[in-house]
């Protein structure tokens, strides 16, 4: 296969696969009664909530279903141990109570069916994060009419810990959800537990490291337009994105062992790195230009970004931006 070829499966592969799989993530707060239960805007698009439990809570989330329609939930955690959400479905749909335990309030009208948790031995990858799930509940239900449910979450011990609560099957994003997700991510990986500096550190190592290598460049000669200093700006933002996926996607690694999933995760890093990479190295040219072909580059380069989730969007749409510089603030 030439490199023609790969190039074209990478593309494919970068524009396909966060629709076929990704989550739209959310952070609720404060949803520990029926009444402040989170409103599920469209519960058949898949949502990644990412919650918390503290001991004896209960959260609620609340949607509305219409005919023909699926509701489907379930629930995982970040870490290992005892702790194992579990699920409270209820709806006026529902004829039965079951055994609802103590710390779930079922609304009035409502049925129940309790869905226990367990917890599996060995944890999944989840290859857009990366990350570690152990996935402890799930439950799916064909909806006839238009119908209102409630999901209570909770923990049959009544332990404390952190908790994800998938809703939907529908893998679509709005282009703000879509542009938001980089800083999803990394709340995501505070959420799980993560040291901040292990979460925030990438960015500031690759922009303090691509500094050094921008003075150590720089020569009597060199041109010091803004020009070269925004290229080289935006494409350490994306190599760092870059490299904090290799650093997440070790950090899972080193849990779950080898999986395939984490082929996917791998193109997320390398397409910003050498997406970055090579705008760095023309920013690092003794004398910077840009013809035809190098505006092409750096028009492809920030849409490969920007798909990929590097750099913060700033990182893209500034190399996009800078594709498009008129010849006069270009040096000769």
């Amino acid at each position: 296969m030439n490199a023609r070829r790969v190039g074209i499966l990478v593309v494919g592969l970068v524009l396909v696969a966060p629709q076929a799989a990704a989550h739209v993530p959310a952070f609720p707060a404060d949803n520990t009664t029926p009444e402040r239960a989170v409103v599920v805007p469209d519960p058949a698009k898949s949502w990644s909530f990412y919650d918390s439990l503290d001991p004896g809570e209960t959260a609620y989330y609340r949607m509305t279903l219409s005919s023909g329609e699926r509701l489907v939930v379930s629930t995982f955690t970040p870490t290992g141990g005892p702790f194992t959400p579990s699920v409270v479905v209820m709806s006026p749909s529902l004829n039965t109570t079951g055994a609802v335990p103590p710390g779930v309030t079922v609304p009035d009208g409502m049925g129940a069916v309790v869905v226990a948790g367990d917890r599996p031995a060995d944890p999944s990858y989840e290859m857009f994060a990366p990350s570690v799930n152990y996935r402890t509940a799930a439950y799916e239900r064909p909806v006839a009419a238009e119908t209102e449910y409630v999901v209570a979450v909770y923990e049959p011990a009544n332990r404390s810990g952190q908790v994800g609560v998938v809703v939907g099957y529908e893998e679509k994003f709005s282009p703000t959800e879509y542009l938001t997700v980089p800083f999803s991510l990394v709340r995501t990986h505070l959420w799980e537990g993560q040291h901040p500096l292990v979460v925030y550190g990438p960015w500031p190592v690759t922009l303090t490291a691509g500094a050094a290598l921008v003075r150590a460049r720089r020569r009597d000669g060199w041109d010091r337009r803004p020009l070269r200093y925004g290229l080289a700006a935006a494409a350490l933002l994306v190599v760092g994105s870059g490299v904090s996926t290799v650093l997440q996607m070790g950090v899972a690694l080193a849990e779950t062992g080898p999986t395939p999933a984490a082929l996917v995760t791998a193109v997320y890093a390398v397409v910003p790195l050498v997406c970055g990479g090579w705008a760095l190295r023309l920013a690092l040219r003794d004398a910077l230009r840009l013809p035809v072909r190098t505006r092409v580059g750096l028009v492809v380069a920030g849409l490969l970004a920007l798909v990929t989730w590097a750099g913060f969007i700033a990182g893209p749409v500034a190399l996009l931006a800078l594709a498009g510089t008129p010849r006069r603030f270009v040096a000769s």
